[in-house]
């Protein structure tokens, strides 16, 4: 005749399960993150190899950061027309033989998208020295401004060109630097294009020149910010 397990035997064994179970989570999270982490790299490494695809076929010229219409906008990473239930969402300037690509979501960012519901987000363009801008108001052109040439890039190791967007009230996908650049001397809301600090309390950034790096915050607790105190990993010198 088997004997069955007493309360005492039930109640150790329940103990050991919770303790196994408590010691495993921080384990297989740490080891998600670190994969999230890696998979951001990569996606910012692809980006970053789109835009050197679409400079070499546009005589050096960086994709627009935006060009908005009454028609639509059309930017870095998606092409809208319309709103609600007509609007559509195709591939942008770097994306147009790929579809609506999952590259272009940061698989650590849970935030909300800001910019009129795109299927994807996360990541951020510098459009203060690299990304021009056209902006169009009821058939007038008010801001005209063409994006940087790569030929004018002096360091392309340190200027950035993708990163980890973020700031207090979700994704913006313009990055901004600290103080104004060549191409947004007139616009003030520079908070809102920095950076976030979500993989192991690090930001990652993709260069010019294609590759990628992983980033302290300026200051120790910093959940977002800037690249650097000034302008000098936005700039083209």
């Amino acid at each position: 005749m088997k004997k069955a397990f007493t309360l005492i035997e039930m109640l150790v064994v329940v103990a050991i399960l919770s303790l196994l179970l408590m010691m495993t989570v921080p384990v297989v999270s740490s080891v998600l993150k670190r994969g999230q982490a890696t998979q951001c790299l990569a996606n910012l490494r692809a980006m970053a190899q789109g835009v050197s695809v679409y400079t070499a076929e546009h005589q050096g010229a960086f994709p627009p950061a935006l060009v908005q219409t009454a028609s639509g906008s059309q930017a870095w990473d998606f092409f809208i027309t319309g709103s609600g239930d007509s609007q559509q969402i195709e591939p942008g300037w770097i994306w147009r033989e790929y579809g609506l690509n999952r590259i272009l979501q940061c698989p650590s960012f849970k935030g909300a998208d800001n910019w009129q519901g795109e299927a994807y987000t996360g990541y951020n363009y510098n459009s203060s020295f690299l990304g021009g801008m056209q902006i169009e108001v009821r058939g007038r052109l008010i801001r005209d401004i063409p994006s940087s040439n790569i030929m004018n890039v002096m360091s392309p190791a340190s200027t950035a060109l993708f990163g980890d967007g973020e700031y207090a009230s979700g994704a913006n996908k313009f990055m901004r630097s600290p103080y104004p650049g060549d191409l947004d001397a007139d616009f003030a809301s520079r908070d809102a294009g920095t950076q976030g600090f979500r993989h192991h309390n690090k930001t990652h950034v993709a260069f010019v020149d294609g590759h990628v790096e992983s980033r302290a915050p300026l200051r120790e607790g910093l959940s977002t910010g800037f690249l650097s105190e000034d302008n000098d990993l936005y700039d083209l010198d």
